[in-house]
């Protein structure tokens, strides 16, 4: 049995989104009214929060951690809005996670979209107050430039959280196949996120128990001897024994970009089929080590298109759903939304 779960009311066109910055401050602003432009002719009005426009932000952060989070609590109290959606990850979420009042977000459930660093307020809404909420698309993910991929990535996100439908999750063709590790299925509540920042939570009361759950997990910029830490220290702390079964998402190294900016074949040569192919190489490796000889064989797949990358497939967390391995899918056994 699951733990029940609490299901926000579904954004109906016409409804207005909450944009608010838990984490770190958007480099640069330029983008960001495309984004907005974009959900207006989507149907929705939309809302700013006040520390996205700070000119001069705590740290690396939008805001002071007093400002981030009451503008959390802010927007889920108010009848004005119907959904929230962040800025973007990065970090500071965790700096909030003691001084957020639960209760509000349990009295006044909303359709929560985000991930990376926000898998930490999701774990912990999940936790304490049993809401589902999704990792989606984020407002700086709107400013994606191929047109192909932002529609693919936001009729995925509204077919959950405007239609409510039973979606079967999978892999856009365009962004490659995922690959089956331990073939089979599995049925469970989705839990999981960003790797690095689900670790660092862990064992806390942020954080739901991995028992009987399908796991996910994804990250940026992580080297091969990290991912391999990070599956170590979930290992021995039993996070992958009592899970259900397994995903892993495609793991994209972003920092290959700045290898170097020289245009020549050699520079060509060095990061698309040297480095590369040695990082993606050794990380397979870690996983394929892990989930056939170091826990316990579960139904299994990696390279799933979520989060951090071009195709951004959005998974309804805390919602029961059918992980079958061999089809490399996930589906939703029950709507996200009311």
């Amino acid at each position: 049995m699951h733990e029940p779960i609490i299901k926000p009311p579904r954004l109906r066109k016409g409804g207005t989104i909450r944009i608010i910055a838990p984490s770190s401050a958007a480099t640069s602003t330029s983008s960001l009214p495309k984004a907005v432009k974009f959900l207006e002719k989507q149907g929705f009005k939309v809302s700013l929060a006040t520390s996205m426009i700070r000119e001069s932000p705590t740290r690396y952060l939008t805001a002071g951690d007093a400002t981030r989070k009451n503008e959390i609590e802010n927007a889920f109290r108010s009848d004005k809005y119907d959904a929230v959606m962040v800025l973007q990850g990065g970090a500071g979420s965790i700096d909030i996670l003691n001084n957020i009042d639960y209760d509000v977000i349990k009295d006044h459930p909303k359709v929560f979209i985000g991930y990376s660093d926000i898998t930490l307020l999701q774990l912990a809404f999940m936790r304490i107050t049993h809401m589902a909420s999704f990792q989606g698309p984020m407002l700086v993910d709107l400013t994606e430039e191929d047109g192909s991929a932002l529609e693919t990535n936001w009729n995925n996100l509204i077919n959950i959280i405007n239609k409510g439908e039973e979606v079967v999750i999978r892999n856009p063709t365009e962004s490659g196949w995922a690959k089956s590790i331990n073939d089979g299925k599995a049925k469970g509540q989705l839990m999981g996120g960003n790797l690095t920042v689900f670790s660092l939570v862990l064992g806390t009361k942020y954080i739901p128990d991995s028992r009987g759950k399908i796991l996910f997990f994804e990250d940026v910029n992580v080297e091969p001897w990290m991912l391999d830490n990070l599956l170590a220290s979930l290992v021995m702390k039993g996070v992958f024994k009592k899970a259900n079964g397994i995903v892993f998402g495609q793991l994209p190294n972003y920092s290959l970009e700045n290898i170097s900016d020289s245009q020549t074949a050699t520079s060509y040569l060095v990061k698309h089929l040297f480095i590369e192919d040695y990082i993606n190489a050794t990380m397979h490796s870690t996983l394929q080590d892990l989930l056939t000889n170091k826990i316990a064989r579960k139904p299994s797949f990696i390279e799933f298109a979520c989060c951090h990358g071009k195709y951004i497939t959005t998974l309804p967390m805390g919602i029961k759903v059918l992980l079958d391995a061999e089809q490399t899918t996930l589906t939703m056994l029950e709507p996200g939304v009311e």
